[in-house]
């Protein structure tokens, strides 16, 4: 069985895009899984926040302010994973939902309604922007078996032609799953 990991881009890789411009940002990427671990194929609505900050302290009471309101959104059936990451100086965060009225729902809570009060009265963000977005088009997800080159629908843990054992990442055990922290 293949065993999936992360493998930066090789010199012929990074030599494919010259001449295309693109950025490659230094930092961390933070992710939360929701209370269920599921494939993105799970999603039925995704949100994208993005924030800039202008000074530290700021950045840093911005940092707190989110570290608090996660929880109330972790735990709920709707949500699947946040993911957090910048290109440079601006700030994004991805959430996967499994539709827009679990989405509404955290929006309209009490949780959400109290942060973006105290956040308005007093900001913390340089710019801000927030959207949500509902499922048009939806793709299967595949796990192509390295050793017949099958492709297999996920979830799954075999292929369905030659028995294989397959590496589905959201099938592993959260323990198993990278959660190094800066």
């Amino acid at each position: 069985m293949a065993t999936v990991s992360s493998f930066p881009p090789d010199q012929a890789s990074r030599q494919a895009n010259q001449g295309i411009p693109t950025r490659f940002t230094p930092g961390v990427v933070a992710a939360i899984d929701g209370p269920v671990r599921l494939g993105p194929e799970a999603a039925g609505a995704l949100t994208l926040l993005h924030v800039t900050f202008a000074d530290d302290d700021s950045a840093q009471r911005g940092y707190q302010h989110f570290a608090a309101i996660k929880p109330s959104f972790c735990g709920q059936p709707g949500f699947i994973r946040w993911l957090t990451f910048n290109d440079g100086v601006d700030s994004y965060t991805l959430g996967l939902w499994r539709s827009v009225e679990d989405v509404m729902s955290f929006v309209g809570s009490d949780a959400h309604r109290h942060a973006a009060a105290e956040q308005t009265a007093n900001p913390f963000e340089y710019s801000q922007f927030a959207g949500v977005w509902a499922l048009h088009t939806m793709t299967q997800r595949a796990i192509y078996c390295e050793s017949c080159q099958t492709r297999n629908v996920a979830p799954t843990t075999s292929c369905i032609a030659c028995g294989n054992d397959l590496d589905d990442t959201f099938l592993r055990d959260p323990t198993q799953v990278s959660t190094d922290t800066p």
